[in-house]
């Protein structure tokens, strides 16, 4: 009798299954859940700990060159930067070398900027996109304002507040390329070597492996990896966010498999023994 009962377990509908699966993969996408991050990697941690020892006013230049098709990769990690260089009342000034790029960004300084009251020209500022990366790059090391005179809304960048004092490389204190391209190796070869500027990196996590060389020679402060290390990047700021919940719904889906093949085990060695 008992025999039979516990068969039924591997007669049902698969549709179920599914069903069950994807309201715990659906859940924590609506609310991340923070599940404990144990692990942080050491890389992770290098890019939160340098942007955290600069001083107050320093400038950040940021450089977000990835598209709807990374998105997920990435953008939780510009995000959880940004959040953390407000936080640190670090002024910020944004670039792009990508087309695709342009409406994220949108997206990140429609929101993020209210929730520490920072103004746009004061606070931060935007740059248009630009097509020519090793141009202006080289551009920038003498003069920033012979490529980005005005920003992205056609204001006159010389005389905002968050760019005193700003005219080349040699007056920025980090560059944070968040890229699902090649360009952090632009980044690395035309500004990081050339300038001796620091430079950090977020690639998605396939790309990861191939800039472990730049990390061993210090070419690279650090480097983020894909969606797990925003995870631990927003687990570091203490602010959850979409790297968390992909992160969450990712483990909880392993968890419901691990859970099920267990089940199944236990009760295959029943069946067998009664």
């Amino acid at each position: 009798m008992l025999k039979d009962k516990l068969q039924q377990f591997f007669k049902i509908d698969r549709r179920w299954i599914f069903l069950v699966l994807a309201i715990v993969l659906f859940v924590p996408i609506m609310k991340p859940l923070g599940l404990p991050n144990k692990t942080i990697a050491r890389d992770t941690r290098h890019t939160y700990e340098f942007m955290d020892k600069l001083p107050a006013e320093s400038f950040v230049l940021f450089s977000l060159d990835y598209d709807p098709s990374t998105r997920p990769e990435l953008h939780p990690t510009a995000v959880a930067m940004i959040r953390h260089a407000f936080r640190k009342n670090l002024r910020v000034g944004v670039v792009t070398y990508i087309a695709g790029s342009t409406g994220l960004i949108e997206q990140i300084f429609e929101t993020v900027p209210k929730e520490y009251n920072k103004v746009n020209g004061t606070d931060y500022v935007v740059f248009p996109y630009m097509a020519n990366p090793v141009a202006v790059m080289t551009q920038m090391a003498s003069d920033l304002y012979g490529i980005y005179d005005k920003d992205k809304d056609g204001k006159d960048a010389r005389t905002m507040p968050v760019m005193q004092g700003i005219k080349s490389y040699k007056n920025m204190s980090l560059v944070v390329c968040i890229t699902g391209t090649a360009l952090l190796d632009y980044w690395i070869a035309y500004v990081g070597d050339k300038f001796t500027v620091p430079v950090v990196g977020c690639v998605t996590a396939i790309s990861q492996p191939g800039y472990g060389p730049y990390l061993q020679t210090g070419q690279l402060k650090g480097l983020v990896g894909g969606m797990k290390g925003a995870a631990e990047y927003e687990s570091l700021i203490k602010t959850p966010g979409k790297g968390t919940s992909g992160i969450d719904s990712l483990n909880l889906g392993h968890i419901l498999v691990l859970l099920l093949i267990l089940t199944s085990n236990i009760i295959l060695l029943i069946i067998k023994y009664l």
